[in-house]
């Protein structure tokens, strides 16, 4: 007796047909070339863009579980099947949480500017704003703990780094933000003495980063400051994956434009402090 995915087999990947697995009908097209196991429902564009990276590197390899199998060595395809896994199990959970899938990072900057007003006060020190501000008291109580030259030293600040991320907003929005942050509040605009132990480059990643993030997740999420800091928390990990840093890849320009920007505003910072001097 002839099978469906023998025929399958013999078709190989230019045939549209479905294929038999433990009793159930499988389209081929729904697998994933390489580990078999079903795509995502809606892939996202950076999972597609990895999958089509990882096949022009591979050759046929139809097999009875998926006759459009590929094949390639193990780190052509890793990148595209850990991405795979997260969009399969991680996305739904994320979803189930509230969590969003797509956030108009075209608005961030906008969103942060009208966050200005109440994080001057941040910055200043004015009508109480650093009481309540959990990332300023951290700092505080670290100072007590282990003194200020540990807290503004590398291990300090690599400790914080966690505590400090931007929740769902991951790796794109960490670079939106600071670079929004850097323009509104330049370093040479900073009273120093006012932020001590932390530099001005510290204060804007320490406090005023997460601080902005804070304020777009209640706004997003409809939740208060101690809710909102708790999802920020919980969704790191996430935010990370689902929108990571892509200023390497060619086909994606956004974080390359910031990092630019960046520079020129560093460009223009270092000419102001060379002609006070």
């Amino acid at each position: 007796m002839i099978l469906v995915s023998d025929i399958c087999l013999f078709h190989r990947a230019d045939v549209d047909c479905s294929l038999v697995l433990m009793g159930e009908s499988v389209d081929p097209s729904t697998l994933c070339p390489f580990c078999d196991e079903k795509l995502p429902p809606k892939p996202s564009p950076l999972y597609r863009s990895l999958l089509e990276a990882a096949k022009r590197k591979a050759y046929s390899d139809p097999r009875p579980t998926n006759p459009r199998g590929l094949k390639a060595p193990m780190s052509v395809y890793v990148a595209s099947c850990k991405r795979h896994r997260f969009e399969v199990h991680q996305i739904p959970e994320a979803i189930a949480k509230g969590w969003p899938t797509d956030i108009d990072f075209g608005r961030v900057r906008e969103r942060v500017e009208n966050l200005s007003v109440s994080l001057a006060k941040l910055v200043r020190g004015e009508g109480g704003a650093r009481n309540e501000s959990i990332y300023w008291t951290t700092v505080i109580k670290e100072v007590q703990k282990v003194g200020s030259r540990a807290v503004s030293g590398v291990k300090g600040q690599f400790e914080s780094f966690e505590k400090t991320q931007p929740g769902y907003y991951g790796e794109l929005g960490s670079m939106i933000l600071h670079q929004t942050l850097y323009n509104i509040f330049p370093p040479s605009s900073f009273d120093a003495q006012s932020i001590t132990p932390l530099t001005p480059q510290d204060f804007i990643q320490r406090i005023l980063v997460p601080e902005a993030a804070l304020a777009l997740i209640m706004e997003d999420m409809g939740q208060d400051r101690t809710q909102a800091a708790q999802t920020m928390r919980e969704s790191a990990g996430y935010g990370v994956a689902m929108f990571p840093d892509t200023s390497e890849d060619p086909g994606v320009g956004a974080g390359e434009d910031i990092v630019l920007e960046r520079a020129r505003m560093r460009r223009r910072e270092l000419e102001v402090e060379e002609r006070m001097e």
